[in-house]
C-alpha cells in the first residue's frame, strides 16, 4: 500500500513539474527572465516593448551633473540636452539570445546587459551648444589651449614655454564625456573634454628649431674683406632673431641688409673718390667712374642666412658685385692704364713697370673725355665704331683694329690712323668724340697688355 502512495505522489510531481515548465515556457516566450537588466534598469518579466518604455522612462528620469573648476553648471536633463536612447533592437537580440536556453535556468542566472550601451544613446549637437553658450554667458568666456613655443628669457634666455590647455571645450568631447557619464550615472568632468594643445613641449620640431638656436651662441660668421675681418657674433645673431607669436624664429633679413651697408660704407670702393700718384702730377684725386667693387648686399644676405641655418662657424669672404676687387683696398693696383688728359699722354703699366709711353688725343671741347677711375668691359679686334658726331650732326661707322671699351657711354681706347699728330694741342683742334686716340703701332701693343678689369684712370 506504501508502495502505491509513493508511486502515485512521484507521478504527481512529474506532472507538476511538466506542467510548470509548459506555463513557465509559454510565460516567457515574450518576456525577459527573472534577474535580467538592461542598462541598469530591471527589466525582469517584462515583454519587450514594456522593457523598453521602462527603459525609456527611466532614462528620462536621470539627473545630469557637472563638474568643472571655477565655474557653475545647473543639473540638467536629458530632453536639455537633447538625449535620447534606441534599445529596440538590443532588447530584441537580448530575447531571441533568452531563447536559446532553458527558462528555468535563466531565471536563477542574473542576466546584467551593459555592453555597448553608449551606442544606443544619441544626443543634440545643437542642443549642447546652446548649454555651453548659456554656460559662458554665465561664466565668462573660455580660453583656448595654447601650443608649447620658443620663448626668451632675459635671465634664461631662449627656452621652449610649456603647453597650456585652456577651458575651451571640445564639443565632440564633451558629448562623448555625457553619454558615458549617463550609462554610468556619475558625474560629468568638464575638464576631461578640454580642447588639448597640438604641439607639446617635447615635440621634435621644437627640440630641433631650440637646440639650433642654442647652437648659434656658440658659432660666429668671420667675413674677410679687403685683408680685414669682420665678425658677426653671437650678441649680433641674436639681436637679429625674430620670435613670432607662435614661437617660431627666423632672422631679420632688413637688419642683415642694413648690417652690410655698414660694411660697404667702411670699405667698398665703388662710386669712390680716390688718390693716386700719377706719373707727371704726382697725387690726383680721381673721379668715380667704373672701377670700384662693393658687397652684394642681396646675395650675402642670403649667404648669411644660410650660415646660420646651418648652425657652424665659418671663416669666408663674402660675396662682392662690380670690378677691381683684388683682396685689398686698392683696387688700382700696381697694372693699370693712366691717361694724363692735361699732358695728353698715356702710360701703361703691367707689375709697377712702365711699358707704354705714348701721346694721346682725347676728347675735343664740347665733346670732352669724362674723366674718372674705369675698367676694362670689353675688347674687340678689329672693331666698327658706331655713333652720332654733334659736331657734324650725322651718323658714322669708323672701323678700328683695336677697341678697348671702359666706360658704359661709348668711351674707350682705340687707334686712329686718321690723326695727323698725337699730344700736344692736337685735342684742340682735332679732338676726339670722347675716346682716347692711340697711335696704331702703340695700339697693337696696347691690347696685347690690357685685359677685362684692368684699371683705366683718367684725369685732368
Amino acid at each position: 500500500m506504501m508502495m502505491k502512495k509513493l508511486i502515485g505522489v512521484s507521478l504527481a510531481l512529474v506532472v507538476l513539474g511538466l506542467t510548470v515548465g509548459l506555463l513557465g515556457k509559454q510565460y516567457y516566450a515574450e518576456r525577459y527572465y527573472y534577474n535580467t537588466e538592461f542598462a541598469s534598469v530591471d527589466i525582469s518579466n517584462l515583454t519587450q516593448a514594456e522593457a523598453n518604455d521602462k527603459i525609456i522612462e527611466s532614462f528620462s528620469q536621470q539627473v545630469i551633473n557637472f563638474n568643472e573648476a571655477d565655474r557653475q553648471w545647473e543639473a540638467l536633463t536629458p530632453n536639455d540636452l537633447g538625449l535620447t536612447i534606441q534599445a529596440e533592437e538590443a532588447l530584441a537580440l537580448l530575447m531571441s539570445q533568452q531563447h536559446k536556453q532553458n527558462w528555468l535556468l535563466g531565471a536563477l542566472t542574473d542576466t546584467p546587459v551593459d555592453d555597448d550601451l553608449q551606442a544606443l544613446i544619441s544626443l543634440d549637437d545643437a542642443r549642447l551648444q546652446a548649454v555651453l553658450e548659456a554656460n559662458n554667458q554665465a561664466n565668462g568666456p573660455r580660453s583656448l589651449p595654447e601650443d608649447a613655443k620658443l620663448r626668451y628669457s632675459e635671465s634664461q634666455g631662449y627656452l621652449i614655454e610649456a603647453a597650456q590647455t585652456g577651458t575651451q571645450v571640445d564639443i565632440s568631447s564633451l558629448k562623448k564625456q555625457i553619454i558615458e557619464a549617463m550609462v554610468q550615472q556619475d558625474t560629468v568632468d568638464v575638464s576631461r573634454a578640454y580642447l588639448q594643445p597640438t604641439i607639446t613641449a617635447d615635440d621634435p620640431t621644437l627640440v630641433s628649431e631650440l637646440e639650433q638656436i642654442q647652437a648659434l651662441t656658440s658659432m660666429e660668421i668671420t667675413l674677410t674683406l679687403a685683408g680685414y675681418e669682420e665678425v658677426i657674433t653671437p650678441e649680433m645673431i641674436y639681436s637679429w632673431l625674430l620670435l613670432d607669436e607662435d614661437g617660431a624664429y627666423s632672422f631679420d633679413e632688413e637688419m642683415i641688409y642694413d648690417y652690410l651697408g655698414t660694411l660697404n660704407d667702411a670699405y667698398a670702393t665703388y662710386d669712390d673718390y680716390r688718390y693716386f700718384n700719377s706719373t707727371l702730377q704726382g697725387e690726383i684725386q680721381l673721379e668715380p667712374g667704373t672701377l670700384g667693387w662693393s658687397i652684394d648686399r642681396e646675395v650675402e644676405t642670403q649667404a648669411i642666412l644660410d650660415d646660420l641655418k646651418a648652425g657652424e662657424s665659418v671663416t669666408r669672404e663674402p660675396a662682392i658685385v662690380g670690378i677691381g676687387y683684388n683682396g685689398s683696398l686698392d683696387d688700382i693696383g700696381i697694372s693699370y692704364i693712366e691717361v694724363d688728359m692735361t699732358y695728353q699722354m698715356m702710360y701703361v703699366y703691367i707689375d709697377g713697370v712702365a711699358v707704354i709711353s705714348t701721346p694721346i688725343v682725347t676728347g675735343q671741347i664740347g665733346t670732352n673725355t669724362v674723366p674718372g677711375a674705369y675698367a676694362v668691359w670689353n675688347m674687340e679686334s678689329p672693331s666698327q665704331l658706331t655713333g652720332y658726331n654733334p659736331r657734324t650732326e650725322k651718323e658714322y661707322v669708323q672701323p678700328v683694329d683695336y677697341w678697348i671699351a671702359f666706360d658704359y657711354t661709348g668711351q674707350g681706347v682705340h687707334d686712329a690712323n686718321w690723326q695727323p699728330t698725337f699730344g700736344g694741342d692736337a685735342y684742340l683742334t682735332n679732338g676726339s668724340l670722347g675716346c682716347i686716340n692711340t697711335p696704331p703701332d702703340v695700339m697693337a701693343q696696347l691690347y696685347n697688355y690690357a685685359y677685362n678689369g684692368m684699371p683705366v684712370l683718367v684725369f685732368q
